[in-house]
């Protein structure tokens, strides 16, 4: 156990790279045992192999160095269970954004990249006034399925400069109209279900129209008004 072993072995033995351990050292995070004064030469103890393959294993998800810092550092599981809770979030969201550039990826190979004219505009965002943030945020996740961007404070509903790109963005209440919009769903009653076990209210059931789709209308918790169509 007290044999030292050189960068090479040490990097066969742990799965990370030379370069990966010298960065590592100059950040403090995994130090060699001994570095030769003469050649610099650095060489670590067999029992850090441990937190090397920690470290490999963090790093392959990706998780940022100052975080795999706090999981060596953490005094406790719960803490280390925190980290990686919030990376994983992270990852998810990152997920959705990548699920949306494919998604109009794949638009653009079968129609072709849309270059309207610079002085056409369409609606991109309607903003939605908040009572109570996380409730809101979790209620159009439920419904809807919609991912929230916490920088922005908004659901991104498409990739950006994508025809389908628009926002539905949280604003805090401070005494402002409530918004009323529409949402075309795949099933109006499944959606309109799901709205009022949500914590949504019901308007207007699910009905028939001469002169339009199936729809329903609901009110969010924070009472912005929602009419569902049959998309």
């Amino acid at each position: 156990m007290d044999e030292l072993l050189e960068i090479g072995k040490f990097s066969s033995l742990s799965g990370l790279t030379i370069p990966a351990l010298r960065h590592y050292d100059e950040l403090g995070i995994l130090e060699p045992a001994e570095v030769d004064p003469r050649t610099s030469y650095r060489r670590y103890h067999r029992d850090q192999l441990d937190a090397a393959s920690v470290i490999c294993q963090l790093r392959s998800v990706d998780l940022p160095v100052e975080e795999v810092r706090a999981v060596l550092e953490a005094p406790d599981g719960e803490a280390v269970r925190a980290v990686l809770a919030r990376h994983q979030q992270r990852l998810t969201e990152r997920a959705a954004t990548l699920a949306r550039m494919l998604e109009t990826a794949h638009v653009y190979l079968g129609a072709g990249v849309p270059a309207p004219p610079p002085s056409q505009g369409r609606p991109v965002q309607v903003m939605l006034a908040v009572r109570d943030r996380r409730q809101l945020v979790e209620f159009y996740t439920t419904v809807f399925g919609w991912t929230f961007d916490e920088p922005i404070s908004s659901f991104s509903l498409g990739a950006y400069h994508a025809p389908s790109f628009f926002l539905v963005t949280l604003e805090d209440w401070h005494g402002g109209a409530p918004a009323a919009f529409g949402v075309l769903v795949p099933d109006v009653e499944e959606s309109h279900r799901r709205a009022l076990a949500a914590g949504g209210t019901q308007v207007e059931a699910p009905t028939d129209h001469a002169w339009k789709p199936r729809s329903s209308i609901v009110d969010d918790p924070s009472g912005n008004r929602i009419q569902l169509s049959q998309g």
